[in-house]
């Protein structure tokens, strides 16, 4: 847990340093034509590799992939929770008598970079990790303190491209190390021995390693300088905290817009809005049709820079109880490109 910690607080001050920095060039930046914008995105699409099509900037999103071979780093600190978690207590013939409910509260953070090694290659990392804390007695007693820290390699390679049009294939590896303290497992444990033995300790704090692979398809489309739409469709092999490997599909879509180009308006800002379902979770929790909703809202008025605000909402069933978890979350994201 300390060591979460002192790596959400080492992301949050990266993220004030750039934060300011950008601050400081923003005050310093001059307002241009749209017709200078326009020169201006032909020019980085090739010298900085943005993620330029049909003079439409694509604002980014960790829901939904992008086939972009760009070099950046993106850092990124937030904080959310899970809404009214429940568990039924049934009697012998399976009715319920009672329900216990809770929230819980988690912040994470992460920092990713990647590489372009020329016009058709990318080779990114990523480490991040995540810790949660409930807010009762019930989720504190239950599944309430837990953590996790892991990384992600990956390559991506650019398979087709056109003016409006881009496509290319991913693979991700991903691997964590999850720890979940149980209190109200480690008390059951005690009353069926009788005494506090390893097995009950091995119950009170246990800790699994969660990888993951996945090999994507990722699509960009750019009907004019003002819209742009992302697509992702994969597939790969995982496993569950404690559980068994098992495949997993996934498919994004996501869509932009970026008012410093729409005529009448032209204010740097921009809006993205998208959506995934997996039909297995990506990190570690043993549920199943898992959708994820998001809304970026970000600043588009610099050459280098992208900072926004995402928030995300998602929606998981557990298999084993039949519970239904909703968490929201909102997080500063801030990437650069070199």
């Amino acid at each position: 847990m300390k060591k979460f910690i002192r790596f959400f607080l080492l992301h949050l001050l990266i993220g004030a340093i750039m934060v300011t920095v950008l601050s400081v060039k923003l005050n310093a930046q001059s307002v241009e034509n749209s017709e200078g914008e326009v020169k201006d995105s032909i020019i980085l699409k090739t010298s900085k590799q943005l993620p330029i099509l049909n003079n439409f900037r694509f604002i980014p999103s960790d829901i939904v992939g992008n086939p972009f071979i760009t070099t950046f780093i993106k850092t990124s600190v937030g904080a959310g929770a899970a809404i009214d978690l429940k568990s039924f207590i049934k009697d012998l013939n399976g009715n319920i008598i009672d329900t216990l409910s809770g929230n819980l509260f988690f912040v994470l953070g992460d920092i990713q970079f990647q590489l372009a090694i020329n016009d058709w290659l990318a080779l990114n990392g990523k480490y991040g990790g995540i810790a949660r804390l409930g807010s009762n007695a019930y989720t504190l007693l239950t599944s309430g303190i837990s953590y996790g820290a892991g990384y992600s390699l990956g390559a991506k390679i650019k398979i087709w491209e056109n003016d409006k049009m881009m496509l290319s294939g991913s693979i991700d590896y991903n691997s964590s190390q999850v720890a979940l303290y149980s209190i109200y497992d480690f008390l059951l444990r005690v009353i069926d021995e009788g005494a506090i033995d390893d097995s009950a300790r091995a119950k009170l704090l246990e800790k699994d390693n969660i990888t993951s692979m996945f090999a994507n398809i990722n699509y960009a489309y750019a009907p004019t300088r003002w819209l742009g739409i992302l697509a992702n469709l994969g597939w790969g092999l995982g496993n569950a905290f404690n559980g068994k490997d098992k495949g997993n599909a996934r498919i994004g879509l996501a869509a932009s817009v970026d008012f410093a180009n729409v005529d009448f308006v032209e204010f740097p800002i921009g809006v993205l809005v998208s959506a995934k379902y997996n039909s297995f979770s990506e990190s570690g929790e043993n549920a199943t049709d898992l959708l994820t909703l998001g809304l970026r809202i970000g600043y588009t008025g610099h050459k280098d820079f992208d900072v926004g605000i995402e928030n995300t909402y998602q929606s998981l069933n557990f298999r084993l109880s039949d519970e239904k978890i909703k968490t929201i979350l909102i997080a500063l994201k801030i990437r650069y490109y070199f």
